[in-house]
């Protein structure tokens, strides 16, 4: 069986050979990859169908029964002349055609790939108008033929090997593109999903929902805790809807690869939300869980706005040259859905329409762990008065909104329709966390049926604190350490005794992780080094060869020869040198993560036992406090966030100072000598 190492070092390999030849490259990759595991396993399916039948009736099956064994065995159907071998065998000239046509009839002949298999045009014409493909053939050849040698079948790639790979995968492209914009459509860093997904414990039975799903990494972190709770991945069902095309696909993909049976949908979640009642088209499907990390302060939501024109007529642009746009008045407008009862956010930030229709796919007894930028947390005005401060000021719809979801829903004349606090918890987390945004991120956890003792309050985390991340080029990593830091507050409500039960149970899965993580990273130096180190043994055995040659005919090895020997058992020492550090560092990191979550446990205790500390880390706050700070939710209202100064020994300065007065004036001496030296 190929392992994870192995399969994901073989798919990134892919990207080396199409960097550069095609944008978005990924999903050329990823589409090829599916299309080798269809066909591989399909063939395998109806082999091991064929033993099975044999095994239990001790004969070879017939034509009808093999007909049988091959509609009873597969989930998809591949037309004749659609297989990997068809295109494999294809002519070096027909081979964009041959791949194109087999994608587009698979799709053809199965419903739900419609759209996932062939979102890759294989046969497209090169832009430049010479005739030939955007796709050179002699590059798919390529591709093709290093693919070909690995079997995607079950025989050689289980559903975890190779959805866990494809995932790996996607964070490599997301890792590749840190400073773009599209990573950050696709991929949610894990350690993010991981708190979300363990602060709503998915349970059996649970129906989840992501609006925005990306490549669907909420769903599938959710499916993985249902099974390692509750025996398979089954015990939930999974819903997702995405905007863009290739990442819809991808999602798609991702879902199949990892054997889950989702149902992911393409649409704008906002203009065309497709998940709806199955008796009402305009009523909005609710769910128990609700996971989302969706496009931060997106524009022109409703997509009303117009390009701003001067005097003149001619289109205002902002300082990046796009339009500045123009939006209508909110008296005519009219969400077919019926999502915003909190108030209509403006159009041109989509922050507080993502989050309301979140809060509107939450059934009554509803749960919700949502990304979102910390502006949520602040933005927008209260009413006020001339009296109180010389302006008379309406509302702002977000500061609005942000009170309906901290106090209930109120109607046009200002009367509570429902009084209920949704929000639970919020956490603020590190600036560049997420991928292809500099924009500081937050999570806020919502909960329809809060319990009794949480109803008026609101746990505030400060999870940006120094030392709290790992500070990597371009980005920001939360560590396992910082993963138990975080989750352990959510968790507590700073009650000591759940912290006690919630760490010991979270240690032992984070080293789990950690041991994963180094024996992955450990497998990846193997393969990485392989090549070079066989090729650096082949030298060194024809060197001494060589030279032993000439040894057992007495001869005398010429300069150059033994040269060669000596520089073969360099190199091969140098390789070996390099990949046993690589190891080393691996194992010295692991051991230093394992280190650090021991130091976070005691940190925590220690905490939690001391109210001044708390402080410094976290705040339960009454509605009466929030109340009086006008519902602004910005962190260091609540929580004490600077961070204190070093203790200095005052006697110890002092003497310090004493000591560098001396020493100025010992050089102001030896000066004061060498210039009347001088003068002589």
């Amino acid at each position: 069986m190929i392992t994870k190492q192995a399969l994901g070092s073989t798919l990134f390999g892919m990207a080396d050979i199409l960097r550069d030849k095609v944008e978005d490259y990924k999903s050329y990759i990823l589409s090829l990859l599916f299309f080798k595991r269809l066909s591989d396993n399909y063939t395998w399916e109806i082999e091991h169908g064929i033993q099975e039948f044999k095994k239990e009736f001790g004969v070879e099956p017939n034509e009808k029964q093999k007909q049988k064994i091959i509609a009873d065995k597969h989930d998809f159907t591949i037309p004749d002349g659609c297989f990997w071998e068809d295109v494999r065998k294809a002519p070096l000239d027909k081979k964009n055609d041959a791949l194109n046509k087999a994608v587009n009839a698979i799709a053809d002949t199965n419903a739900a790939l419609k759209g996932v298999i062939n979102t890759v045009r294989w046969n497209e014409p090169s832009p430049d108008g010479s005739g030939g493909k955007k796709l050179h053939p002699e590059v798919l050849s390529l591709l093709v033929s290093y693919l070909d040698a690995v079997d995607l079948s079950n025989r050689n790639a289980s559903v975890d090997v190779l959805g866990d790979a494809y995932e790996y995968l996607i964070k490599r492209f997301a890792d590749e593109n840190k400073g773009g914009t599209t990573a950050g459509q696709f991929y949610t860093p894990q350690e993010v999903v991981d708190i979300i997904v363990r602060y709503l414990k998915p349970q059996k039975g649970n129906t989840l929902y992501d609006p925005t799903c990306g490549s669907g990494g909420f769903l599938i972190n959710a499916a993985k805790y249902i099974k390692r709770n509750t025996g398979t991945q089954k015990n939930i069902r999974l819903y997702g809807q995405e905007d863009v095309w290739n990442t819809w696909a991808i999602a798609n993909i991702n879902m199949i690869l990892h054997g889950l049976d989702a149902s992911i949908k393409k649409g704008d979640t906002l203009k065309e939300p497709k998940f709806t009642e199955e008796d009402n088209d305009l009523a909005i499907k609710t769910f128990d869980l609700v996971m989302a990390n969706f496009p931060f302060s997106q524009e022109n939501w409703w997509k009303n706005g117009e390009p701003k024109k001067d005097k003149k007529g001619k289109a205002v642009t902002k300082k990046d040259g796009s339009p500045q746009l123009e939006y209508p008045g909110k008296e005519d407008f009219n969400d077919p859905y019926d999502r915003f009862e909190y108030g209509i956010p403006p159009f041109s930030n989509g922050d507080f329409a993502f989050l309301q229709h979140i809060v509107a796919s939450m059934n009554e007894n509803g749960k919700a762990g949502v990304v979102c930028p910390q502006g949520v947390l602040f933005r927008g005005q209260p009413e006020k008065t001339e009296e109180e401060d010389g302006q008379n000021r309406k509302a702002d719809d977000e500061y609005l909104i942000r009170r309906g979801f901290l106090q209930g829903a109120v109607n046009k004349d200002g009367e509570f329709v429902r009084g209920i606090n949704i929000i639970d918890a919020i956490v603020v987390l590190p600036e560049k966390i997420f991928y292809g945004t500099t924009i500081p991120g937050s999570i806020i956890l919502f909960n329809k049926n809060k319990p009794d003792e949480r109803k008026n309050k609101v746990l505030m985390v400060y999870a940006a604190k120094e030392g709290w991340y790992k500070e990597e080029s371009n980005m920001n990593v939360l560590q396992p350490q910082d993963i138990l830091r975080i989750s352990t507050i959510l968790e507590s409500w700073g009650d000591i005794e759940i912290a006690k039960e919630w760490i010991t149970s979270q240690k032992a899965r984070l080293r789990e992780l950690i041991q994963e993580e180094l024996d992955f990273k450990k497998g990846e130096i193997e393969l990485d080094s392989q090549e070079d180190i066989e090729l650096a043994e082949e030298k060194l055995r024809k060197a001494e060869t060589q030279v032993k040659a000439k040894e057992e005919d007495g001869k005398k090895p010429t300069k150059t020869e033994l040269n060669n020997l000596e520089k073969a058992k360099d190199a091969l020492e140098k390789l070996v040198t390099q990949k046993k550090q690589r190891i080393t560092e691996a194992e010295e990191q692991a051991e230093k993560e394992r280190t650090a979550i021991d130091e976070v446990e005691t940190e925590l205790l220690t905490m939690l036992a001391d109210p001044e500390l708390r402080k410094r880390y976290f705040s339960v706050v009454e509605m009466e406090e929030l109340e009086e700070n006008e519902f602004n939710l910005n962190i260091p209202r609540y929580v004490d966030t600077f961070e204190p100064e070093d203790e200095i020994d005052l006697g110890e300065a002092i003497e310090g100072f004493k000591a560098t007065l001396q020493e100025e004036q010992a050089v102001d001496d030896l000066l004061s000598r060498l210039m009347e030296a001088f003068k002589q």
